[in-house]
């Protein structure tokens, strides 16, 4: 089974093997209202809803600057980096924690526009497999960008990578934001981020 290496700014934060997983993803997000520009994020696991379910994490909300280049290499072979851990493990006082009551999305909403922007937009330039680079910006009206290479146990060949802006009326209404670019990148490839600005 193949791998997906991730690397920031040439430097390896995690390589994980898919043999016995249903789900890897690596995703980078960020929003207007974040002193952070971005944060990064490698999950997966086993996700067996009528039988076991194993969540890991190999970065946890890594924090991301402006310049930085996110890597993510899908590879044939490689030496795993890590094992990941539960979120037991990484947060050992959950089980004493309690969630506050969801919010309504309108809620939700209302109180994202109360928070000061940090920033005015994105700028973001991707380099997929077939070496073209691609620039992006968000448009004035939307508040936050996610971007996210996922590989999956059904297409164990290939990975899906997504790069989308959205706004704060479609967290309200829960409706997808804009799709910048949406690929499929074949065993082995490669795609890069660079947060430009």
């Amino acid at each position: 089974m193949p791998f997906l290496s991730v690397t920031v700014d040439g430097t390896a934060v995690a390589t994980v093997e898919t043999d016995g997983r249903d789900i890897v993803n690596v995703r980078v997000g960020g929003s207007r209202d974040d002193e952070d520009f971005a944060d990064l994020s490698v999950t997966g696991g086993v996700y067996d809803y009528s039988g076991t379910t194993e969540h890991r994490i190999w970065v946890d909300q890594m924090r991301l600057a402006t310049g930085q280049v996110i890597g993510v290499e899908f590879l044939t072979d490689a030496t795993p980096r890590g094992d990941g851990r539960t979120i037991e493990e990484l947060y050992p006082d959950l089980l004493e924690f309690r969630w506050p009551s969801p919010l309504e999305r309108a809620e939700l909403a209302a109180d994202i526009r109360e928070l000061p922007l940090v920033r005015d937009g994105f700028t973001l330039r991707l380099v997929g497999s077939d070496g073209i680079s691609i620039t992006h910006t968000s448009a004035p009206e939307e508040h936050g960008f996610g971007f996210s290479v996922l590989w999956n146990k059904q297409h164990p060949d290939r990975i899906s990578m997504s790069l989308s802006c959205y706004t704060i009326d479609s967290v309200a209404a829960e409706a997808p934001g804009r799709t910048l670019l949406s690929q499929k990148v074949a065993l082995p490839g490669r795609v890069h981020l660079e947060l430009v600005a």
